[in-house]
């Protein structure tokens, strides 16, 4: 497939531009994604164990295209909707540290509440952070030079925004096709979910390694008392959603993390996010 592994290291320039993401359409592409039930203390907090899941897909695809077309992800604004603790049981039922009493949640995650920066840092995925477009030292020509990419082909737009269609989840070099010559500094998807769909056939080298770096620089949630979580001390490691369905977990190391969650939101009654 065209385009490569390009990007450079995760902290490298990127001459070829900036992608972006829709991140509202992420949070509210399903119903209570915000949500913030109460959870017994130590228990798992199932409500932001789906909201990661649902984002991380997300930014998966963003990390992707960006490589693909050899720009930098500039990463979005993840939702924590459980506090990150310390030890099993640190988190009361509020899904926050007993001290943290006026902490509103959703909150903003920072970025070591979902990636490892080093890892990141070292990384062959270019990106910025969070607030990179938002700074007031970046060139007002970068923040001009923006087009908006509709996965699934024409669709209505705003006046004034420039737009290029993109294949419904297309594969690896449908996007080196469609976006690989584009001149604008920023690439704006306007739906992450759809932007990409996997690695053609033949491409299994890139199908295997990418997915596989990416999991590595994911961080986890701390912690829970449940004993299925007893081998990582109450840890709750992130999983990176396969392209391909979870049927990809069946081989992994951590495939025993995906049986036990989806066990766990099978007995909550959430059904579809079990069977993901």
């Amino acid at each position: 497939g065209g385009g490569g592994g390009g990007g450079g290291g995760g902290g490298s320039e990127a001459p070829r531009g900036f992608v972006t993401l829709n991140w509202r359409r992420v949070l509210e592409s399903e119903e209570g994604l915000r949500a913030v039930p109460r959870v017994e203390r130590g228990a798992l907090p199932l409500h932001h164990l789906r909201l990661m899941h649902v984002q991380l897909s997300a930014l998966r695809n963003g990390f992707i295209v960006a490589r693909l077309l050899g720009r930098a992800l500039v990463l979005p604004p993840t939702l924590c909707s459980c506090e990150l603790g310390f030890w099993p049981k640190h988190i009361g039922g509020r899904c926050v540290a007993g001290d943290h009493k006026t902490l509103a949640l959703p909150y903003v995650c920072p970025i070591d509440h979902y990636l490892d920066p080093s890892a990141l840092a070292n990384s062959p995925f270019a990106h910025r952070e969070r607030p990179f477009l938002d700074n007031n030292r970046t060139a007002p020509a970068l923040l001009a030079s923006r087009v908006t990419v509709l996965a699934g082909g024409p669709a209505a737009a705003a006046a004034a925004v420039r737009v290029v269609a993109l294949p419904a989840r297309p594969d690896a070099d449908q996007v080196v096709a469609a976006l690989g010559s584009e001149e604008a500094r920023v690439l704006h998807l306007d739906d992450p979910d759809a932007s990409f769909g996997g690695f053609a056939a033949g491409d299994e080298q890139r199908a295997a390694s990418w997915p596989r770096q990416l999991q590595s620089l994911l961080s986890s949630w701390c912690c829970t008392s449940d004993p299925a979580f007893k081998r990582t001390a109450g840890t709750v490691p992130y999983l990176l959603p396969p392209v391909d369905g979870p049927r990809a977990w069946a081989s992994e190391k951590r495939g025993w993390v995906a049986r036990t969650l989806g066990e766990a939101f099978e007995a909550a009654g959430d059904h579809a996010t079990a069977a993901r």
